[in-house]
């Protein structure tokens, strides 16, 4: 198995995942919305870790657009070092192996987490998402 896979999901969106990091990039930056409200962010990234958070750093302290809580220490560096702007990254902490993924037409599935690239679902499965706003 290779160390790393890359998959069109969308005319605009690639996936990449690494055994440490599952990198979805839009291609610009887009609004999201997402279990904690709406966000804007060019990537989204699931890191592996022991608890289950999303996070999102901003220059801006007061757009809530733009704010989140701080990207912690250990994830920001993993981020700049696989080239992606800690604050164009929507970030979710999962403890799940980021190889444990699955895509049913333009959804990307993981436990406990959706991404909705074709807009807001009918429902929505489980306590972490995020939907792409058209």
């Amino acid at each position: 198995m290779p160390n790393d896979l890359e998959d069109r999901i969308d005319l605009m969106a690639s996936l990449k995942v690494t055994e440490q990091m599952l990198v979805l990039d839009l291609g610009e930056i887009r609004r999201l919305e997402t279990q904690d409200g709406p966000r804007l962010a060019r990537f989204i990234a699931v890191v592996r870790d022991v608890g289950a958070t999303c996070t999102r750093s901003s220059r801006n302290g007061n757009d809530p657009l733009r704010d989140g809580p701080p990207i912690p220490r250990v994830t920001g560096p993993g981020l700049i070092r696989s080239g992606i702007p800690p604050s164009e990254a929507l970030v979710y902490s999962l403890s799940a192996d980021p190889w444990e993924f699955d895509r049913i037409g333009q959804t990307l599935i993981l436990p406990g987490l959706r991404i909705y690239l074709d807009g807001p679902p009918e429902f929505v499965e489980t306590p972490l998402y995020a939907w792409v706003s058209r």
